[in-house]
C-alpha cells in the first residue's frame, strides 16, 4: 500500500482517509479501536504501518495484532477503491468536513460510512421509525396516518430496511414524498441487500433522492451481530426515535437504549393492552417516552427545537390538513353502502377484512361482492392491500 501512496502522491489528509478505509475492512478492530490507535500513534497512517511490538505495547491483543499483520499483507487498497467505484458506492471518513455532524456526536461513531444515493450530511430533521418485524394491522394503520400527517414537513424518515415496521416506514415515506434513509446491517452491493425481498424497496429509495447507508465494507453479509451495531447509526442520524410496535424483548428496544445514551428523544404510540406487539411500547410510555397520537405531536417536538423553519404551529397544522386526501363519498346503491360500512368499521378498529369475510357478513354472492369492491376501488374509497381491504 505504501507503494500505491507514493505513486499517487496523496496529501496527509487523503492518506489518513484512505488508511481509515483500509482499517474498516479489518473486522477485529472496530470504531473505538481505531480511535484508540489514532490517539496513541498520532495518525492512522503510522498506526497502520506499526510493528507487531508497537501494536502489542499499546494494548492490542497478540492474536489481533497477528491477524492484522496478515490482513495488511493481503489487502489491496487500489483494488478496493476500484471495486467501490464499479459498484457506485461512496464513502466518507470521520474527520472529513462533511461527515454528518449529528452522527459525530455519539460515543462510537463509525470511522467510515459507505453510502449510495443522496445523503444529506448535515440533516437535522431526521426521524427514526423502528418496530417489530411482525406487526398488527394497527401498526400499519398508525404509520399510514402519521406519515400522511408529516407529508408537508420535510422530515427525513430513517429506518433499517428490515421486514415489518421498518419496511412500512420507508414505503409510506416514499408514498408521502418524504425523503428516507435506510441504514443496513450488510454492505451495499445489490446482492447483499437484506432481506432480499426488500431489494425493490431499496431501489425505490435511491430513485427518490434517498440514501442507503452502512458502516460495513464490501462483501459483508447479514451476520446477526451486525444489526445491533447498525441500530446506533439509525438513532445517531436522527433527532428522535419513534417506536411503533414492539414486544417486551424486541430488538427495537436496543435502538431505544442507544437513543437514550445519545441524548435523542424517544417517542412511542399507545397500544392495545391485549396485544403482544404493544407490551414494549406501553412499557416505554410508562417509563416516560413522549406520547404520539398524531403527526402534530411529532411536529411539535421539531418546532420546539427550531428544526422546522419558517412555519408556526398554526401554519403546519394547515399544511397537514391540506395534505390529506379528501374524497367525496358517493355511494349509489345499498350494496355499496353495506360493503363500504363494513370496511370502514374494520378500518376504524385497525382490523383486516378480506373478500371471504365480506361475503360471510353481508350474505351477498361472490359476484356481487367482487363487482361492488371494484366500483369502490375505482371511486378511490377503498384500497386493496395483501388481499385485505381498507379505506383509502
Amino acid at each position: 500500500m505504501e507503494e500505491f501512496f507514493n505513486r499517487n502522491n496523496f496529501s496527509f489528509e487523503e492518506r489518513e482517509r484512505l488508511v481509515a478505509l483500509s482499517f474498516s475492512n479489518f473486522f477485529k478492530i472496530g470504531p473505538r479501536g481505531i480511535i484508540k490507535l489514532l490517539k496513541r500513534f498520532g495518525s492512522l497512517n503510522k498506526a497502520y504501518f506499526a510493528t507487531f511490538g508497537d501494536l502489542k505495547n499499546i494494548g492490542i491483543r497478540e492474536d489481533v495484532a497477528y491477524a492484522f499483520l496478515k490482513f495488511r499483507q493481503k489487502f489491496s487498497l487500489e483494488e478496493t477503491l476500484n471495486y467501490l467505484k464499479t459498484r457506485q458506492i461512496n464513502f466518507i471518513y470521520l474527520e472529513d468536513d462533511n461527515y454528518p455532524k449529528i452522527l459525530k456526536e455519539i460515543y462510537d461513531p463509525p470511522t467510515i460510512i459507505y453510502y449510495k444515493g443522496d445523503l444529506d450530511f448535515n440533516n437535522d430533521k431526521g426521524l427514526a421509525i423502528v418496530g417489530s418485524r411482525k406487526h398488527s394491522a394497527y401498526g400499519e394503520k398508525v404509520i399510514d396516518s402519521l406519515l400522511k400527517d408529516l407529508s408537508s414537513s420535510k422530515l427525513t424518515i430513517i429506518s433499517g430496511l428490515a421486514s415489518g415496521i421498518d419496511s412500512l416506514a420507508h414505503d409510506k415515506a416514499l408514498e408521502n414524498n418524504l425523503k428516507t434513509i435506510a441504514v443496513l446491517g450488510t454492505s451495499l452491493e445489490e446482492e447483499n441487500i437484506f432481506p432480499a425481498e426488500n431489494f425493490s424497496l431499496a431501489k425505490s429509495i435511491l430513485a427518490n433522492n434517498g440514501a442507503l447507508v452502512s458502516e460495513f465494507p464490501p462483501r459483508t453479509k447479514g451476520f446477526k451481530q451486525n444489526f445491533p451495531m447498525r441500530n446506533r447509526i439509525i438513532s445517531g442520524l436522527s433527532q428522535a426515535v419513534l417506536v411503533i410496535e414492539a414486544k417486551e424483548r424486541s430488538g427495537s428496544l436496543i435502538t431505544v437504549n442507544q437513543a437514550l445514551d445519545q441524548g435523542r428523544e424517544v417517542m412511542t404510540i399507545p397500544g392495545n393492552i391485549f396485544s403482544e406487539f404493544s407490551s414494549g411500547t406501553n412499557k416505554l410510555l410508562a417509563s416516560g417516552a413522549r406520547l404520539i397520537t398524531k403527526g402534530e405531536d411529532i411536529l411539535d417536538f421539531f418546532l420546539n427545537k427550531n428544526l422546522i423553519e419558517d412555519k408556526s404551529p398554526e401554519i403546519v397544522k394547515k399544511d397537514i390538513l391540506s395534505s390529506k386526501k379528501k374524497f367525496k363519498i358517493n355511494l349509489e346503491n345499498e350494496n355499496e353502502k353495506v360493503v363500504y360500512e363494513l370496511i370502514k368499521t374494520a378500518d376504524e378498529r385497525a382490523e383486516k377484512i378480506n373478500t371471504e369475510e365480506i361475503v360471510k357478513k353481508t350474505k351477498l354472492d361472490i359476484a356481487t361482492i367482487n363487482s361492488t369492491l371494484s366500483i369502490l376501488e375505482l371511486k378511490s374509497l377503498i384500497k386493496k392491500s395483501y388481499n385485505n381491504y381498507n379505506l383509502s
